[in-house]
């Protein structure tokens, strides 16, 4: 799939998924979603160079490429709470961590490309 309106559709019905999980107190969900996000983000954006990634290592590799170091810093932070929220998101501080990081995310990305992601998270 490499459309760049397919990607940030399914970003946002991420998100959406993520904010009810939040406030659902379904914090172990939150870091799966949060990643997820971030997948279809940096998809969206290589799509409109007309990229499409097979592996994770290929997202990666392009978004320590193009994107700053705080928004990769972020993306990391993230990816390593998608595994603790497994074991340790129950209390819901973990969760609140994660949509703080994909706050910074999502500016990033709404000024990158041109349009609004999504009004909160």
């Amino acid at each position: 799939m490499g459309d760049f309106k397919k990607h940030l559709e399914i970003a946002k019905e991420k998100l959406s998924a993520l904010k009810d999980a939040f406030d659902k107190k379904q914090f172990t969900v939150v870091g799966d979603l949060a990643t997820k996000v971030c997948e279809q983000l940096v998809e969206a954006d290589a799509a409109r160079e007309g990229k499409h990634f097979g592996t994770h290592l290929d997202r990666h590799a392009y978004s320590n490429d193009k994107y700053p170091k705080e928004i990769n810093s972020a993306m990391r932070k993230l990816r390593f709470a998608y595994g603790d929220l497994g074991y340790d998101g129950v209390n819901g501080k973990r969760a609140k961590i994660v949509k703080e990081n994909l706050h910074i995310i999502l500016i990033y990305f709404n000024k990158r490309f041109g349009e609004k992601i999504a009004e909160n998270i």
